[in-house]
């Protein structure tokens, strides 16, 4: 009706039927869930059970390796690499043509990279499914730009293929310090084996030589991760929530990168310097310890090589070149080379007859060019000596003759205990690896050595004394027993990293300075010995013309023959600087160079010195 005060029209049987409709819809909602709940509530509970959490590790950067004044010499840089997660894939040979496409790598250079991973050898990809299903596998190490564009472009049909951030190990001096960093690599079998339960992955990059190696555990750091849903039969179901990796810790180091570089120019030179004068490459090693603690300040070997060449898997043809050089530039001489020491060994034989009271101290003795020993006749490699001298003019002078006789009065089991007690024929246990004990002939070693008809002769004392014979020392030996005698006759323990710090600075460990032993020698025989090699540079001394202006030091020459006399010499020369409070100790070692110490070893210590207190001397 339209009049005014008439009853309104209600729409009540809508409304009703609106609500009839939604009642229903619920019910049916209600019965619904009560039939998932209640009878395949079962069958889902079965199949989330079945769902499995995997997770895919993404490395970590390991640590830094930094000089003793934070200079650094070792890092992780980011890269990229090309993945294959093995259960992803539906058509392999299909995505390793397109691979090969797009990254302009050969099919077959991947398909082996694929079979031939983390040491393992397999026969088929379906074997690699098995075992590994979640890998990743690494196909293709630290793309280029190009690369990386081009992996990005096809990623879509690429099903199962990551281009993954993975940190790669740099060395950003190249081949200087090679040796005491070492080099790394993609763990081995056995390496897993024994690492697994640490939380290492058998993608994992570990430490092969060097601090890498002896550090590893400190250095690697704790990997990450993607986390991943799969399936019973092994189908990836959902990517959960990434955990981050944790970077190695840093390792301080006892290093002065300074004086490292000074070094292996020096040594360099040298080596090629008087390479050239003799028609062919050459070999040599240095060590620069701090004389108080066994600090390692400097160590060299030559020839070296480039570890960043193992940072990504090296190339086999690179790695047969090394391995083929017969110089062998993996071979760190420095610690590992042992040859007889010549006569930087008077430094033990000279402490050892003072001390036993064989001589009295500055005692002269008759030099006439030759001695006869218990019936065998040993010729000075000066010809007819130097007559009557003193301990120190006859060490700065470095006479054979003098020393036989030291030799005589000493004899072989007099000699070989100070030679031990100096740290020779064992192993001083720096924190490398690869550490060769060197030699000391005993009754037992030439036996088993020569055979059973074979002895250690009296006359052997006279040779030993002067450091030729069957002794063998290595250049960190040589310069261990040139630091004992100047701080007094402590012998360090020399080592390489003073302490560990977390990626954030806190200290988490320190390496206290270790006495292996007190060498049992007198004071009076020490400063004999010390004033002795202080006169090196005199006109009497055997390194007479290698003087540094304004700066004394303090020295032996070594020559040591080789092949029993028929072969090049080895040249030594240790050396201390400045002469009174000493800053470090150094031996120069070069490997069946020719020549004498005087002028092939002992010019690398003249330059090293010079260079570190900033006096100028002629360029080698």
């Amino acid at each position: 009706m339209s009049a005014a005060g008439a009853p309104v029209e209600r729409p009540l049987p809508r409304i009703a039927g609106f609500l009839g409709v939604l009642l229903i819809a619920l019910i049916a909602i209600v019965a619904r869930l009560a039939q998932v709940q209640l009878v395949q509530g079962g069958e889902f509970a079965a199949a989330a059970r079945a769902n499995q959490i995997e997770v895919i590790p993404i490395a970590a950067p390991r640590g830094l390796i930094v000089d003793r004044h934070g200079t650094v010499m070792v890092r992780s840089r980011p890269s990229f690499v090309c993945a294959l997660i093995p259960s992803e894939i539906t058509d392999i040979d299909k995505t390793l043509a397109m691979l090969a496409d797009v990254l302009r790598v050969p099919a077959a250079t991947l398909q082996h990279r694929l079979l031939h991973h983390h040491n393992i050898n397999y026969k088929n990809f379906d074997e690699v499914r098995t075992y590994e299903p979640y890998g990743p596998v690494i196909l293709a190490s630290d793309l280029t730009a190009v690369q990386m564009a081009r992996l990005a472009e096809a990623q879509s049909d690429l099903p199962g293929v990551d281009m993954e951030e993975q940190p790669v190990r740099n060395y950003p001096y190249g081949k200087e310090g090679a040796h005491i960093f070492g080099y790394v690599g993609v763990i081995d079998e056995d390496e897993y084996a024994k690492r697994k339960r640490l939380g290492y992955s058998p993608n994992d990059v570990v430490g092969k030589d060097g601090l890498e190696n002896a550090y590893d555990r400190w250095l690697h750091g704790r990997a990450g991760g993607e986390q991943v849903e799969v399936n019973a039969s092994g189908a990836l179901v959902r990517r959960l929530k990434p955990l981050d990796s944790i970077p190695g810790d840093t390792l301080v180091t006892t290093i002065d990168w300074k004086l490292q570089r000074s070094v292996e120019k020096h040594l360099g030179k040298m080596l090629a310097k008087w390479g050239k004068a003799r028609g062919q490459r050459l070999s040599g090693a240095v060590v620069v310890l701090d004389p108080y603690n066994g600090s390692v300040l400097a160590l060299a070997s030559m020839p070296a090589f480039d570890p960043n060449a193992f940072a990504t898997p090296i190339d086999t043809k690179r790695y047969n070149a090394l391995l083929g050089d017969k110089l062998n530039p993996l071979y760190d001489r420095a610690i590992g080379a042992a040859s007889p020491s010549g006569s930087t060994f008077k430094m033990v034989t000279g402490s050892a007859a003072i001390s036993s009271g064989v001589i009295a101290p500055h005692q002269v003795l008759y030099d006439s060019g030759a001695w006869s020993c218990y019936g065998t006749t040993f010729v000075d490699i000066a010809a007819g000596g130097i007559g009557s001298t003193g301990f120190e003019h006859a060490l700065a002078a470095s006479s054979d003759g003098y020393f036989y006789q030291l030799g005589w009065r000493l004899k072989n089991e007099r000699l070989r205990y100070y030679a031990t007690q100096y740290g020779l024929g064992s192993k001083l246990g720096i924190d490398l690896p690869g550490e060769y004990p060197g030699n000391w002939p005993t009754e037992e070693w030439v036996q088993a050595t020569f055979g059973k008809g074979y002895h250690l002769e009296p006359s052997d004392a006279c040779q030993l004394a002067i450091g030729q014979g069957s002794m063998q020392a290595t250049p960190l030996q040589i310069a261990s027993v040139a630091a004992t005698v100047i701080n007094g006759g402590t012998l360090y323990r020399p080592h390489l990293v003073s302490e560990i710090r977390s990626p954030r600075g806190t200290v988490l460990k320190r390496f206290d300075h270790e006495v292996i032993r007190h060498v049992n020698v007198s004071q009076e025989a020490l400063r004999e010995v010390r004033e002795g090699m202080a006169q090196v540079t005199k006109p009497w001394g055997t390194a007479s013309g290698l003087e540094i202006p304004g700066l004394t030091f303090s020295g032996k020459t070594g020559t040591a023959e080789t092949e029993g006399g028929n072969g090049p010499n080895t040249t030594w020369f240790v050396a201390w600087a400045p002469s009174s409070h000493p800053k470090f100790a150094m031996a120069v070692y070069m490997e069946k160079s020719g020549g004498y110490g005087a002028s092939v070893a002992a010019p690398v210590a003249q330059h090293v010195i010079a260079d570190y207190f900033g006096k100028k001397i002629e360029p080698l």
